[in-house]
């Protein structure tokens, strides 16, 4: 069944589509086109069938460049969104999609307490700043995670605390409203339970939750807070001479932050190692694949999404500043590293380059590894 407010939303859009000949929204986005000749066609059909696909609703990467191809602005994700929403509700709680088990189980151990800490300031320092790294950097880095947390309390005066718990967005993806309100509440009663008046993420996705969400807390960017304290010392001209041209990729959640886009490309630059912008970057960044929980319930399309992204570089390495944006470059056949190994490594040289991908079983252990490097920082 579709919803009335649904409804509504499909009948606007088959009712003002401009029904352009080239197509921009179709051109922007792989989805629409394995489900129809264009919105209008598919939501006609929904509208006749009074239902939408299970593997429709959960095929959209909700990354928006479908609306910002669009001479009306439609929010197309939306009316996926308030589906998955309806679909969730209609089976007890839970995504109907198969593949999105996997989802669960991590939001499940994300918040155990085996995975999770919460750190105050070092000794009896006020807990002013609290550092959050997220999900999926704590499962690729905990070295760099250790690194960037005693670079913050070296600049901060050691008024930082940390926190390793999920913000609920996997969650929030799958339609979970209910789940998601619960889990992100237990990250906000970490953070006020710690006294902190700011938070400083590492992950764009939490970044977008926070800021959403947090009522008690200013929200900042990792991508911010740098080019404000300055780069470690070390970090300085290390890629000066490097064999490497690096392409920026930009996450879909930060299309339009620019102070964060701004601090990325400072940092680079800062580091002194030679970039490139593909053909669709900043606020027009494509995504790769990674957004929207759709890799489980829908992996062909989302190889193929990632394959489409890697192929607008000339040059063979990435860096993001997402780690998830990191692995989807690499499984597209890209060198991909994260921002932070490059601020923490060697001078990066094409013979640097290698696979960093681990397996499932690998990343929980790093992701443990992340939570004894908090904990050995207080």
């Amino acid at each position: 069944m579709i919803s009335k407010e649904i409804k509504e939303k499909m009948e606007e859009i088959i009712d003002g589509c401009l029904e352009c000949k080239s197509k921009p929204c179709m051109k922007n986005c792989v989805m629409l086109n394995d489900f129809g000749e264009d919105p209008k066609s598919i939501f006609k059909e929904c509208i006749e069938k009074n239902k939408i696909l299970d593997k429709l609703s959960y095929s959209c990467n909700m990354c928006s460049q479908c609306t910002i191809a669009c001479p009306k602005d439609y929010k197309i994700q939306d009316i996926f969104m308030e589906s998955r929403k309806l679909k969730v509700e209609k089976n007890n709680g839970r995504s109907p999609m198969r593949g999105h088990g996997v989802v669960e189980a991590h939001q499940y151990l994300g918040n155990s307490n085996f995975f999770k800490t919460s750190n105050k300031a070092l000794g009896d320092k006020k807990t002013v700043r609290v550092f959050l790294p997220g999900c999926s950097l704590s499962s690729y880095n905990p070295g760099a995670i250790g690194n960037i947390l005693d670079y913050l309390q070296e600049k901060y005066d050691g008024e930082v605390g940390s926190v390793l718990k999920c913000c609920g967005k996997p969650t929030k993806d799958l339609g979970q409203e209910d789940k998601f309100k619960k889990r992100y509440a237990s990250v906000q009663r970490s953070m006020d339970e710690l006294g902190a008046e700011e938070i400083i993420v590492a992950c764009q996705s939490c970044y977008e939750v926070f800021r959403e969400n947090s009522p008690n807390q200013r929200v900042k960017s990792l991508w911010e807070v740098l080019p404000e304290l300055g780069l470690p010392r070390h970090a300085k001209g290390i890629g000066k001479d490097s064999d490497v041209i690096f392409g920026i990729h930009d996450s879909c959640p930060t299309r339009y932050n620019k102070k964060i886009q701004d601090g990325i490309r400072w940092i680079l630059d800062q580091m002194e190692y030679e970039t490139e912008e593909p053909l669709h970057t900043k606020e027009n960044t494509r995504c790769c694949g990674f957004g929207g929980m759709v890799g489980p319930a829908n992996p062909k399309m989302t190889q193929t999404i990632r394959n489409k992204r890697a192929a607008e570089y000339n040059t063979d390495h990435i860096v993001s500043y997402c780690a998830g944006c990191r692995g989807a470059m690499e499984s597209a056949g890209k060198d991909s590293v994260h921002i932070l190994d490059l601020i923490f490594g060697k001078r990066y040289t094409k013979s640097s380059a290698t696979k960093r991908t681990q397996g499932t079983s690998v990343q929980w252990v790093n992701r443990f590894k992340s939570k004894k490097e908090l904990n050995k920082r207080k």
